[in-house]
């Protein structure tokens, strides 16, 4: 006779049941919420984002960023290469035709490495006939020096560069120190809450068969910094995820610039419309970008909620803390990525590009604007402006940049760049460096050691910057027979009354005023049609102790001077009836 299989199966539901009643019963008493449902533990990977930006610091050990290394790139003229259709240096001088670097040419090239004696046979060695990489112009402003910054591409088969397949060869043309980047990213490598890249010195050899007077040699185009490009290979030598969201900010204010950010999959949508504000370097598929901005541009949420949803605050201050210690006046709405991991909703800020930093404002020929010196100049940007309204964030902001001083102070720095030193003067005080040097020779020193003390400079210039009102943008349109003039509202960290005096003259230095309200009670002006001419105007902003504020606005007159807080209008003849 066979068993019977129901008693055993009734037994085994019987203490299904009973467990599962004291399971209930336990979450009835402790009052918890059960965790063992799947929709919790798609909540917990959901939260993974939730961590602090930590990167592998493994990833810099062994890696020796003063010690120069030889970089040896041959340009093959057009018979051996057909591809390589324009001379080299045409390559350079071809910003004239692309105002996008990214449309820009590329030459096929032989890229090897060596010594300061040659190229070594290694693993870019397999022959000296065949192109491995490419070469092209990099940078915005850098492309109009006389001397260039390059981006080498390593073809797949190719090998790479220590972990790397491009290559970031800056110039520098503009900093007359030539280190200030570096010293930003070494700096980096110490600081907790930001990922910093692998920075070196290179000297860089060309032998350009694009030349007909070329003998077959390498010249010498002297020192540059190299910087780790930040992609999928830098995310993953750190530990990060690869596969997530990247941008570089090229015009972003954290706007949400809906006639330019668009879905991929929208009808209208337009690579290099959307690249103009952000350059995609990671996945292109933009909701969790655009569902971003939408709320940190939507003024009836709570910005505390948005802000926690979407932001690592340790991450956001110590960058923000950052770029005020190091002076970054260029970093605006430019030169940061903005990264979020797979999986993710937090949002995390990558420090890039310090050449205009550590100094630079110092060694400026045209003026430059107080709002620049500290926390005023980030006042343009949506995030920082709804951050730092909140008196609590500038306490918090006060304590990271106490925090970072630790790190960051004139022992640090000194001992940064007295290892940088031997290895930097000599490039710049010889040829072919020395022939576009900005400066003389004698005075190199000077500029060099000035870099000891910015950081205390910077730090006191910020403390002194919360005294001030915050800038404002202006606004002038004409509206049937009227010319209105509208500005922002100001705001003030001690949240003292301030008055707004309007000006309107026919020269940018307002020595004679055709209107002056010096109290003005609206945030508007509305007069006439204004007669054919050119015409200048502006708000100056004042608290209660006295502090003056500029608008952001500027003119730039035909002699290049710049006019900081002003806006020109130009009425044309017939304009007015």
């Amino acid at each position: 006779m066979k068993k019977i299989p129901y008693v055993k199966t009734t037994l085994i539901l019987l203490a299904v049941f009973f467990i599962l009643i004291l399971l209930k019963n336990l979450s009835i008493s402790t009052g918890n919420v059960q965790v063992v449902e799947p929709t919790e533990e798609i909540q917990v990977e959901r939260n993974a984002g939730d961590e602090p930006l930590v990167e592998d610091k493994r990833v810099y050990e062994g890696h020796d960023g003063n010690q120069v290394k030889h970089v040896y790139v041959t340009v093959f003229d057009q018979k051996a290469v057909p591809d390589n259709d324009l001379t080299f240096y045409e390559l350079n001088e071809s910003y004239k035709e692309y105002s996008n670097l990214d449309d820009g040419p590329k030459l096929q090239i032989l890229f090897q490495t060596g010594t300061a004696e040659g190229p070594e046979k290694n693993g870019f060695l397999k022959t000296d006939q065949s192109a491995n990489a490419t070469i092209e112009l990099r940078g915005r402003s850098s492309r109009l020096e006389a001397q260039k910054s390059y981006k080498v591409r390593l073809n797949d088969n190719g090998g790479l560069w220590f972990g790397q397949s491009v290559l970031n060869l800056n110039k520098h043309a503009d900093d007359k120190t030539r280190v200030r980047n570096k010293l930003a990213f070494d700096y980096f490598e110490e600081i907790p809450d930001l990922i910093s890249l692998r920075t070196d010195f290179v000297q860089l050899h060309v032998k350009d068969l694009t030349d007909p007077k070329n003998d077959g040699t390498f010249e010498d185009y002297g020192l540059y910094t190299h910087i780790e490009q930040l992609n999928e290979e830098a995310l993953a030598a750190r530990g990060l995820n690869p596969d997530g969201h990247l941008y570089k900010a090229e015009n972003f204010e954290f706007y949400r610039y809906p006639d330019k950010l668009k879905l991929s999959n929208d009808p209208d949508y337009d690579k290099k419309i959307f690249e103009s504000v952000l350059k995609i370097n990671g996945s292109e598929n933009h909701e969790e970008l655009l569902t971003m901005l939408d709320d940190v541009n939507d003024f009836s949420k709570p910005f505390d909620e948005v802000f926690t949803k979407y932001f690592q605050e340790d991450n956001y201050l110590t960058w923000l803390a950052t770029n005020i210690l190091f002076g970054n006046y260029d970093t605006m709405s430019t030169n940061y990525y903005l990264y979020s991991p797979l999986n993710s909703e937090k949002w995390y800020f990558i420090p890039w590009d310090f050449d205009k930093a550590l100094g630079r404002d110092a060694e400026r020929t045209d003026a430059f604007p107080d709002w620049q010196n500290g926390i005023q100049r980030y006042w343009g940007t949506v995030i920082h402006k709804r951050y730092l309204r909140d008196p609590k964030n500038i306490e918090k902001l006060n304590a990271k940049i106490e925090e970072l001083s630790d790190i960051i102070n004139e022992e640090a720095t000194k001992e940064k760049i007295d290892s940088y030193y031997p290895i930097v003067k000599p490039f710049a005080v010889r040829n072919p460096d020395l022939r576009f040097l900005s400066i003389e020779a004698s005075e190199f020193d000077h500029y060099y050691n000035n870099l000891e003390t910015v950081t205390t400079r910077y730090k006191k210039l910020y403390e002194e910057s919360l005294e001030y009102p915050m800038p404002i943008f202006l606004n002038h349109e004409r509206k049937g027979n009227q010319d209105i003039f509208k500005w922002e509202t100001s705001h003030d960290l001690q949240e003292e009354k301030l008055t707004y005096h309007f000006q309107l003259g026919t020269d940018p230095t307002f020595q004679s005023s055709i209107i002056s309200i010096k109290d003005a009670k609206k945030f508007t002006y509305e007069t006439d049609k204004l007669s054919p001419g050119r015409y200048y105007w502006r708000v100056l902003v004042k608290d209660e102790k006295g502090y003056t504020q500029i608008p952001f606005d500027y003119y730039k007159d035909p002699s290049k001077i710049v006019h900081w807080g002003v806006q020109e209008i130009i009425v044309p003849k017939g304009a007015k009836k």
